[in-house]
């Protein structure tokens, strides 16, 4: 069977388990999401990079929030190879939460199919390399980050060693030109599994490359042709985050050591896993469920067991080397390698989970668990023995990642009228400058979900990383309407003020509306019913009046 062929195949098989094992979003691709946080703001990613990119890519990280703060898209994954990818779905009016599932469902799907292309390669067995890419796809860890998109993002994490493992049999330029585009992409997609992957494939190729003895001219064009392009693809983003991280700072030691693993969190399962996650509750920490499966430690165990061809054992001791280091760095301060990358490698400062470095761990686990399902197969005597050897383990790791149905949250549909009054009261001035209330809360990721309908400029965000100046607006409307709340809100420039009553409970918008209608500095510009369908109030737009 030829690699396109098989890898379309792959494609097919995965995404047709994808639908199964996260029942029911294929249901709700429109009016489903895991909950309003994180996924929201992801929609809103995903879409600005769409916005953006034919109008103005030389800003792309210049997004619509935090205003006047520039580089604002790398406070957070910017999620450009996905944003890019999904761009035409945005441009033919693919309503944005379907774009949104969409990309999600997709980081499945492709990563099964590429570890399920990289097992193919090394071990030459279909079956084994389509169970291999089960252990990947299906990590009971991604059920744990089922909010949060850009954690499901690791399909070049296999391309990449896919590509590199060809560079090895061919030498070819290109290969190593598909080398750093895969490693390029994958920090392009989700720079924490991109700074994971880099460190990583020093490890595992560089095991290769050394067992490999001598190694020959073109090669060695082709690892340079890699890390050129690396660099090259990487210059606008790695300005972009070194300018974020001089206003927004770095990630400090507390904040890592509580997002460091411990070794009982690798009998973690996500508490919703159907099979363990009452069972292990006990094991379970925030942002650290690591269990990967006792099928897949099992299968990987029988893929290092010492025998097979002397090409193999260089590999499977390369992969194995590869999982002593993801587990150790995954353990963060509680391990032995973090505090040196910390302390001596700028990126790591900007990362506050370790504990994600477990995603590699699965990583390991399944190309390894796939030289065991090969092993295991080339045991049985006839096709169908091993055939049925093959599909009774891939069921079994199904099993062990099952998970309950999760319960999903109704996004708005739409942004609420409030903002078509906005468009028609500035008329054909720019781009005009928003400050909504309340801020500083669960709020603020959907006025950036309603920004994707309108794109003026917020001076409110909700990202990874606060600015100082966002901040100190938050502290400055605790007492809204205050005269100091006005001078802060009025120094960043904003032009109309939204007030959001479906977020102010009780009697709080009642007393507040009859305050701002009185101010000489405020002209009601329309007050319109919410849209939201679990609350029942009013959005009050005022346009601010500079003297």
């Amino acid at each position: 069977m030829s690699t396109p062929r098989f890898a379309a195949l792959a494609l097919a098989f995965f995404t047709a388990l994808t639908a199964v094992m996260t029942w029911p979003q294929v249901a709700h691709m429109r009016d489903g999401v895991h909950d309003p946080g994180d996924p929201l703001m992801v929609t809103w990613v995903l879409a600005w990079v769409a916005h953006q990119l034919p109008r103005a890519p030389a800003h792309l990280f210049d997004a619509n929030i935090f205003y006047p703060e520039r580089n604002t898209l790398a406070y957070s994954e910017t999620l450009v190879v996905p944003g890019a990818a999904a761009a035409p779905l945005h441009w033919a009016g693919v309503h944005p939460i379907v774009v949104y599932n969409l990309v999600f469902l997709s980081g499945f799907a492709l990563s099964g199919a590429g570890v399920a292309l990289l097992v193919r390669r090394l071990t030459g067995n279909v079956g084994a390399a389509l169970v291999a890419g089960l252990v990947f796809a299906f990590a009971p860890y991604r059920i744990d980050h089922y909010a949060h998109l850009q954690l499901q993002q690791t399909q070049f994490i296999p391309l990449a060693l896919w590509a590199f493992h060809r560079l090895m049999d061919r030498g070819r330029v290109r290969d190593g030109a598909l080398v750093g585009a895969c490693v390029a992409a994958q920090m392009l997609s989700c720079m924490y599994y991109g700074v994971f992957l880099v460190l990583y494939m020093a490890v595992v190729c560089g095991v290769m490359l050394i067992a490999a003895g001598s190694l020959p001219r073109q090669r060695l064009i082709a690892l340079a042709a890699a890390a050129l392009v690396v660099v090259a693809a990487m210059i606008p983003a790695g300005r972009a985050y070194l300018a974020a991280r001089a206003v927004v700072g770095e990630r400090g030691r507390q904040e890592v050591a509580d997002g460091s693993a411990r070794l009982r969190n690798y009998l973690a399962p996500p508490e919703v896993n159907a099979v363990y996650g009452v069972v292990f509750n006990r094991f379970t920490d925030p942002e650290r469920r690591l269990f990967p499966g006792f099928a897949a430690i099992a299968l990987a165990i029988v893929g290092l067991w010492p025998g097979s061809r002397h090409d193999a054992r260089r590999a499977r001791l390369a992969y194995a080397l590869g999982l002593l280091l993801a587990f150790d760095v995954s353990l963060g301060f509680n391990g032995f390698v973090y505090r040196a990358l910390y302390d001596y490698f700028l990126p790591f400062r900007a990362l506050r989970i370790p504990a994600r470095m477990g995603i590699m761990v699965s990583f390991s686990l399944a190309v390894l668990g796939g030289y065991g399902a090969a092993r295991l197969a080339a045991r049985a005597r006839t096709p169908r023995a091993r055939h049925a050897v093959l599909a009774a383990i891939g069921a079994l790791i199904l099993i062990e990642s099952a998970s309950k149905p999760l319960p999903l949250w109704r996004p708005p549909d739409g942004p609420p009228p409030a903002y078509a009054a906005i468009e028609r009261d500035r008329g054909d001035s720019p781009t005009a400058v928003l400050f909504e209330f309340p801020t500083g809360h669960m709020e603020d990721p959907e006025y950036l979900y309603y920004s994707v309908f309108h794109w003026q400029s917020l001076v409110n965000g909700y990202s990874g990383f606060f600015p100082p100046s966002y901040q100190r607006v938050v502290r400055a409307v605790a007492d809204f309407p205050d005269g100091a709340s006005f001078d802060v809100i009025k120094s960043h420039g904003a032009r109309y003020l939204v007030i959001h009553g479906e977020w102010l409970y009780g009697e709080r918008y009642a007393t507040l509306i009859p305050q701002l209608d009185r101010r000489p500095d405020l002209t009601l510009v329309t007050r319109v019913p919410s849209t939201r369908e679990d609350h029942h109030s009013e959005i009050s737009v005022y346009r601010i009046n500079y003297r």
